[in-house]
């Protein structure tokens, strides 16, 4: 006679045995998803870009655009000139508008040596795309923090 732990194991291996399908699956989907959060995680300077871009954006969109938009009569012809050339604000002049911003500015340092961005080399460049409206721009973001090239 089997004892009861060897009719445990022998239902737990069955059990496998049977959903072999959906164990393959849950164990693959679990790999993607560690895959995918530590590639969207990334490094330090994809982080470091990843705010910047979030600067520039709020930037572009909360303040520039809507300030423009009183005082320009036609927007589209406006921007059209910093279409090749970009509108560019470093994190100075970021730190001086945005006050929500705030934390992510102060976060702005080089984990790895500790060094802080240069608040004036590093940048972001807007440029404005056709149909100009408030959300058609693309970005540019240059890193001063001790990244080698």
């Amino acid at each position: 006679m089997k004892k009861e732990s060897d009719k445990g194991i022998s239902k737990v291996k069955k059990i496998i045995l049977e959903n072999k399908k959906i164990l393959i699956i849950v164990i693959v989907a679990f790999a993607f998803i560690l895959c995918g959060l530590l590639f969207f995680r990334g490094s330090n300077e994809a982080r470091l870009t990843r705010n910047m871009e979030s600067l520039g954006k709020s930037f572009y969109e909360e303040y520039y655009y809507s300030s423009q938009e009183k005082v320009q009569k036609d927007m589209p012809k406006f921007l059209s000139k910093f279409e090749k050339t970009g509108i560019r604000i470093n994190l100075k002049n970021l730190s001086k508008l945005s006050k929500t911003d705030q934390k992510l500015i102060k976060g702005m340092v080089n984990s790895k040596t500790n060094k802080k961005c240069d608040f004036n080399k590093t940048y972001v460049i807007i440029y404005p795309q056709k149909p100009y409206n408030k959300d058609d721009y693309k970005l540019k973001v240059n890193l001063d923090c001790g990244f080698k090239k």
